[in-house]
């Protein structure tokens, strides 16, 4: 149990990548297929991907460190965002019984939305992933490379560490 609420922002962050990108994708499928049904599963998505995003703002480490402020400050930009959307777009469909999602000016900026959780989730992955790829063993050779998976060095008989046919030592 303590393990996930150490990772919770980890496990929540998927939410709004995932679901802010799909409601995007579903209001231009209603609008290019004239299908109104899809606008119904954007809004789900809408709904679900900001709740999401509340939830990963919430739970990110608050750690002083420049590379987590700037993804937390593009987070928060995201949550705002999509809190805006959401409230404008379920005041229309219940008080006005409007669709806004086929309207240019709401699909404008759903799409800067888009922009937004993808460049925070990129700045997300550069911190988790920049020093050692999601591939690599903890000594940074690839855990893909021949060789076996218990400490990282090949034997010097594998194919990781003998040349090929070309004559040319592997990369």
């Amino acid at each position: 149990m303590d393990y996930l609420m150490k990772n919770m922002h980890f496990i929540f962050i998927h939410i709004p990548i995932a679901m802010l990108i799909f409601s995007f994708v579903f209001d231009i499928l209603a609008v290019a297929l004239k299908k109104k049904d899809w606008h119904t599963a954007a809004i789900l998505c809408l709904v679900v991907g900001t709740l999401g995003t509340i939830a990963s703002v919430w739970t990110g480490p608050d750690i002083p460190n420049p590379a987590i402020q700037k993804h937390a400050l593009y987070g928060k930009i995201t949550m705002v965002l999509f809190i805006l959307l959401t409230a404008l777009r379920l005041w229309f469909h219940w008080k006005k019984k409007a669709e806004t999602g086929s309207r240019p000016a709401y699909l404008a900026a759903a799409f800067i939305g888009v922009l937004l959780v993808s460049y925070t989730g990129h700045l997300g992955g550069q911190m988790v992933h920049k020093e050692k790829g999601p591939m690599q063993r903890p000594n940074g050779q690839p855990a893909m490379q021949g060789g076996p998976a218990t400490n990282g060095t090949a034997p010097a008989s594998s194919p990781a560490n003998s040349a090929p046919a070309s004559g040319k030592p592997a990369p």
